[in-house]
């Protein structure tokens, strides 16, 4: 008789995203959901919502993407889901305001994400909202999934392939 993965004492310890290029036909899909802030972190413990006991320890801060398939068993597998969030999604009308509004942005030590739309986001923070808003830019408030790969870093911007 097969153990239930939810009757586990000790947590599923995940060490690393496994390839995505399996087949999960026919397999029960669970998720485990993740904050976009969380992405990066090497250790953290959680359920996932199907209600297993998940341990990450991943030794290395390579950040998890949505999707990302953490475990596959012969009738399981548990998949990454970043959780949306409020954003602050700015569209730039120049190149100028690109730069201005990073520089804003920038300023507030807030991280900053461009996606592939070349719209500006950054997680929903109401005093950045309100000086953005009186700097005149083009912004709305939309409910996102922040992608860490889509976050600029002032340290240098590596792909991670």
């Amino acid at each position: 008789m097969a153990t239930s993965l939810s009757m586990l004492t000790e947590p599923l310890v995940i060490r690393q995203a496994l390839a995505k290029d399996r087949d999960m036909v026919g397999l029960t899909i669970d998720f485990f959901e993740i904050e976009w802030y969380e992405a990066y972190k090497s250790r953290m413990r959680k359920q996932t919502q199907g209600g297993v006991e998940v341990l990450v320890d991943k030794g290395n801060r390579v950040a998890f993407e949505d999707g990302d398939l953490l475990y596959l068993s012969d009738d399981r597998a548990i998949l990454l889901k970043m959780k949306p969030c409020d954003c602050v999604v700015l569209r730039p009308r120049s190149l100028q305001e690109v730069g201005t509004i990073c520089f804003e942005i920038g300023n507030k030590h807030v991280p900053i994400f461009i996606t592939d739309d070349n719209e500006v986001c950054v997680a929903y923070d109401a005093p950045l909202y309100q000086l953005l808003l009186s700097g005149g830019f083009e912004l709305e408030i939309e409910e996102r999934v922040l992608h860490p790969l889509q976050m600029i870093k002032a340290y240098g911007n590596k792909s991670q392939k």
